[in-house]
């Protein structure tokens, strides 16, 4: 009969914090209320997740390249333009200084309605560019999506040789 502690074994998160040479903070949000799936699995994944109070963004950590800031958007967010532009003016302001801003547009991949096809979803990523990077993830994805982001981040810099 398979041992209960070997069947456990490969879920030691607590291990795996412990073990893991730098301490890897992501800071989120508290009024983030749907991220307690992202917060866990980011733990899974090494992460010593904070949850506090942010002035601006949902989502934030220290890199070599500056704060990284990261709001989260749902293309029906975007649909409230002046809401989202004032947003996208603060992180662009905030960008001007030691600060990384990043939005993630967090859609389905598939909609029912499809009031947000592909081409809009890549316009709105063009009206913002430029002083903000843009990327994109599949809904259910978010947690891989900042972890990938994070370990972007962390390389001093970026640029094709």
């Amino acid at each position: 009969m398979p041992n209960v502690k070997d069947a456990v074994q490969p879920l030691d998160y607590l291990g795996r914090i412990q073990r893991q040479r730098k301490l890897r903070i992501i800071t989120i949000d508290d009024r983030e209320d749907r991220d307690k799936v992202t917060t866990i699995l980011l733990k899974g994944m090494g992460y010593t997740v904070k949850h506090e109070r942010m002035p601006l963004a949902d989502y934030g950590w220290e890199s070599p390249l500056g704060r990284v800031l990261v709001e989260r958007k749902t293309p029906r967010d975007a649909e409230d333009i002046a809401r989202f532009a004032r947003q996208s003016r603060r992180l662009i302001k905030a960008g001007h200084g030691k600060y990384l801003p990043i939005i993630i547009i967090d859609h389905p991949n598939h909609s029912r309605d499809r009031r947000w096809e592909d081409f809009g979803l890549d316009n709105l990523c063009l009206s913002i560019q430029g002083h903000i990077r843009v990327v994109h993830c599949n809904q259910g994805q978010l947690a891989y999506r900042l972890d990938s982001i994070y370990k972007w981040t962390q390389k001093g810099k970026h640029e094709f040789s």
